[in-house]
């Protein structure tokens, strides 16, 4: 049992209504992360152990850009108005204003500035067209974020244009409401998945808490067989043979003699595929009745002294050897 199941089945045993109303919040009270008291719940969900309700918390998180205004202090816009306000009625040129805040913080907040009519153009300065410094409302409400992250306290057009920005981001997280299921224990006691020999033996199967089985269940589909690769070799060889002409002989019904099946074909006499057990035999008749003479002493001319570039098995052929 993982750490995470003992300890929610622990709190769980304070009482009988004892409940967990957020798993993420209880997750960080125990020092557990959320993802490994996730996999507990679900795990426990299995044998009934608990029964849980999802909820989903959607709330913000401030992106990279967004921590740093909070840490300067002021947002963008803010850092160019007071530039160009303590530039005087002369104003102040871009690059000059560039030089001063920084050319990402002069790009985005004279950006703003210009939409909300704090400053204008004069020629080729930007002049101050108000007095004073504005309230910083982006700072006020990324940090009232960090404070309440579900943002429910700022008006929903204002976080749209921190989203814009891209200040500030929406996540949603699962969590669960857990309570005691039918099957609670304060300990989880692992099922066992089958019966064995041992259990009958000893007699602990009274006492073994097993798996349900679901009889009603299908099980794998049987495949088709496959042809051996020595069936597809042969029905290759067939094929090639039958579109050369040949045809097919019932071979079931002839017994073949030696002379033709292993003398004509220039496998030699002692060869052990020619034994009794390798080979069946008849006694009638128990030799070749008939072989062409002519065609005979070729074959044992090929066997004793070759031809044809072969220089034969140099032994003396037996006509013996020929029976059927």
């Amino acid at each position: 049992m993982s750490s995470a199941e003992e300890k929610l089945l622990k709190h769980l045993s304070n009482d009988e209504d004892a409940i967990i109303q957020d798993t993420f919040v209880w997750s960080t009270s125990v020092e557990i992360s959320h993802q490994e008291v996730v996999g507990a719940v679900k795990s426990l969900l299995v044998d009934a152990y608990i029964t849980a309700k999802e909820s989903t918390t959607n709330f913000f998180v401030l992106s990279k850009e967004g921590e740093g205004i909070v840490s300067n202090g002021e947002s963008q816009e803010i850092s160019v108005f007071k530039a160009v306000l303590a530039a005087g009625v002369d104003g102040i040129a871009m690059k000059d204003l560039d030089d001063k805040v920084g050319k990402a913080v002069s790009k985005i907040g004279m950006g703003n500035c210009m939409k909300a009519k704090w400053i204008g153009k004069n020629g080729a300065n930007l002049i101050a067209k108000i007095d004073s410094v504005p309230e910083d409302s982006v700072l006020a409400a990324l940090q009232a974020l960090k404070g309440d992250d579900s943002g429910s306290s700022l008006d929903s057009k204002l976080l749209q244009n921190l989203k814009r920005r891209k200040l500030i981001s929406s996540v949603s997280r699962k969590s669960y409401k857990v309570a005691r299921g039918p099957s609670y224990s304060p300990v989880r006691v692992k099922k066992a998945a089958d019966l064995t020999k041992e259990m009958l033996d000893n007699g602990t199967w009274k006492e073994t808490h097993f798996k349900s089985y679901n009889f009603l269940t299908l099980g794998e589909k049987v495949g088709g067989g496959y042809l051996h690769p020595l069936l597809k070799v042969r029905a290759e060889f067939r094929k090639i043979l039958m579109q050369m002409g040949f045809q097919e002989m019932p071979t079931n019904k002839w017994v073949e003699s030696s002379f033709w099946n292993f003398d004509s074909l220039f496998q030699p006499q002692s060869h052990p595929a020619r034994d009794a057990h390798d080979t069946f035999f008849i006694k009638k008749p128990a030799e070749t009745v008939s072989v062409p003479e002519d065609y005979y002493e070729r074959v044992k001319e090929m066997h004793e002294e070759g031809g044809s570039g072969s220089i034969g098995y140099r032994y003396d052929f037996k006509k013996e050897g020929m029976i059927i």
